[in-house]
């Protein structure tokens, strides 16, 4: 892997980059950390940096430091997959004076199965006497934080969620679509880690023909009323609770409709 990690204890972000990161999620700056702005900045982060993992088809190195993901991110007004973008909104909330930990989880796959423990990468933001589970690397999940309250209904649009303590001291994040019939979705810990801890399973994760990121081209984003995602074979809208899928013919397609759902460009790195 490429050297220059993100090596600081606490990382934060320059004035100049917190500005640049505020535009392009279009949220003003506020001076005092709250749950209303973390709510705030939770939902207009997933509702103008898509989930994608696009470099790794193009054969471009996924590097997890500010420097890599500040000109991604910002100036190439680019997404990520977790590691990038939970990684780097950490380092936005840290910088705006919250509270916050980088933590890992284990993901379920479809079969029931646990992941590693780096499997995947989310945030816990300590604010007025509560713990909140942030995700903007999680694709199709939360909008809104969710309060660490063990066994409590958290709704978030027409889906339901819940958090559960396991007897390891560990919790179970859980999301149902009429809050009776729930599906794990990971497990987490309170267990703090620094983003260089990450580097082995997003190289991973970017290489191994066992990842599902390295099975297809995938990028999604969250819309006022749903959500739009693209695949290599599909282009998925969601809007107002209704579900239409248009068939991809071939690769040109695939990148005439992300230059124009989401403004990138499909480069290949030869």
């Amino acid at each position: 892997m490429s050297t220059g990690y993100l090596k600081r204890q606490k990382p934060k972000l320059s004035e100049q980059e917190i500005s640049q990161y505020l535009a392009r999620i279009r949220t003003p700056r506020e001076l005092k950390p709250s749950l209303r702005y973390l709510r705030l900045l939770h939902r207009n982060h997933l509702m103008n940096i898509p989930f994608e993992n696009l470099d790794i088809s193009m054969r471009r190195e996924i590097i997890l430091d500010i420097k890599h993901l500040n000109e991604k991110i910002l100036i190439k007004r680019r997404g990520g997959f977790c590691y990038e973008l939970n990684g780097f909104f950490y380092c936005l909330l840290q910088s705006l004076g919250f509270e916050v930990h980088l933590i890992g989880a284990q993901v379920y796959d479809r079969q029931g199965n646990l992941g590693p423990v780096l499997d995947h990468a989310a945030l816990l933001v300590y604010l007025d006497d509560n713990i909140y589970l942030c995700d903007v690397g999680f694709g199709d999940s939360f909008s809104s934080p969710k309060v660490i309250h063990p066994g409590e209904l958290q709704m978030d649009y027409t889906r339901y969620f819940r958090i559960d303590k396991n007897a390891d001291e560990d919790y179970t994040l859980s999301k149902s679509e009429d809050s009776l019939q729930f599906d794990a979705q990971y497990v987490f810990s309170k267990k703090e880690y620094q983003l260089v801890e990450f580097i082995d399973m997003c190289h991973y994760h970017q290489t191994n023909p066992k990842s599902h990121f390295t099975k297809q081209n995938i990028i999604s984003q969250a819309k006022p009323d749903g959500r739009i995602t693209l695949t290599d074979k599909k282009l998925i809208t969601q809007r107002l609770g209704e579900k239409q899928e248009q068939d991809i013919l071939n690769h040109d397609e695939f990148c005439s409709l992300l230059q124009q759902h989401f403004g990138i460009t499909y480069e290949m790195n030869f």
